[in-house]
């Protein structure tokens, strides 16, 4: 079973950690509760990602602490961890490099088939793209972007 690893948001305002399974799928976020009274716990946690939590696989809770915080998590995440599978691995980074492609071609100026009267563009990379084939060119020439 893959690890999580946690790495350090950058915030200038509160302390917040993403929390990764398998290096690269975003599975939550541990982080300092930002306008509650100090009576109250300091920090959040959330376990949920696509497509799982459409589901209702999810999570969340308060800590008074980071390391309960972090205790918390863990927790959870064994109890999720189960139910979580290959598929909803897959899922979760194909979507997320659809997300980057999309927005990779508008940052380079080029439009999606979509946004075109002929349902036809160029990608980013070069290849010619119409709305039937735009799904299979990201899966075959994007899918791993990050």
């Amino acid at each position: 079973m893959p690890a999580l690893t946690r790495r350090r948001a950058d915030d200038p305002h509160r302390e917040i950690w993403r929390v990764f399974y398998d290096s690269d799928v975003h599975v939550g976020s541990i982080s300092q509760r930002a306008g509650v009274p100090l009576s109250v716990d300091q920090w959040g946690w959330s376990l949920a990602f696509y497509p799982a939590s459409h589901r209702g696989i999810r999570d969340e809770g308060t800590a008074p602490d980071l390391f309960k915080a972090r205790a918390a998590f863990a927790d959870a995440w064994a109890r999720i961890e189960p139910q979580v599978t290959g598929g909803d691995l897959a899922e979760h980074r194909r979507e997320r490099a659809w997300t980057a492609w999309k927005y990779r071609m508008l940052d380079c100026g080029c439009r999606l088939p979509t946004q075109t009267t002929s349902g036809s563009s160029t990608c980013f990379c070069g290849a010619a793209i119409d709305v039937a084939g735009m799904g299979r060119h990201v899966n075959a020439a994007h899918l791993a972007m990050r």
